[in-house]
C-alpha cells in the first residue's frame, strides 16, 4: 500500500533542505539534455550538490543553487528539475512538493 505524503509548504521545505545542505541531487534527463545543448557537461547520472535554496514565489517555486564541478559557474535550477538521491531522508517530502508543483503549473497553463 502506498502512503500519500501531503506536499510541504515551500517555506517549511526550504528550512528542512537548508538543514541538510549540501543536498545531493541529479539532473533530470531533460535538464541534462538542455544543459548539454548550452555546452555544459552535466550528465543525468552525475551527482550534483545543492549549496543553497530560496523561494522565488509562485512563478519559479523553490530554486536551488548548484556549482559546476570546476566551481567556475553557478546554476540556479528549479527543484522540480532535480532528482533526489534515493536514500536521502527528505526524498519523499521533496518528491511530494515536486508533484504538487507540476500539477499547479499544469493548471495555470489551462
Amino acid at each position: 500500500m502506498k502512503i500519500k505524503i501531503n506536499p510541504p509548504d515551500a517555506t517549511q521545505l526550504i528550512k528542512e533542505i537548508e538543514a541538510h545542505l549540501p543536498l545531493p541531487v541529479y539532473a533530470t534527463p531533460g535538464l541534462s539534455h538542455s544543459l548539454q545543448q548550452q555546452g555544459k557537461d552535466v550528465g543525468a547520472d552525475e551527482e550534483l550538490q545543492v549549496t543553497s535554496v530560496f523561494d522565488s514565489g509562485d512563478m519559479g517555486g523553490i530554486l536551488c543553487v548548484l556549482a559546476s564541478r570546476d566551481q567556475k559557474e553557478v546554476f540556479m535550477i528549479s527543484l522540480t528539475h532535480l532528482r533526489i538521491r534515493k536514500d536521502h531522508p527528505l526524498r519523499k517530502r521533496i518528491e511530494a512538493y515536486q508533484k504538487a508543483r507540476v500539477r499547479s503549473l499544469a493548471r495555470q497553463r489551462r
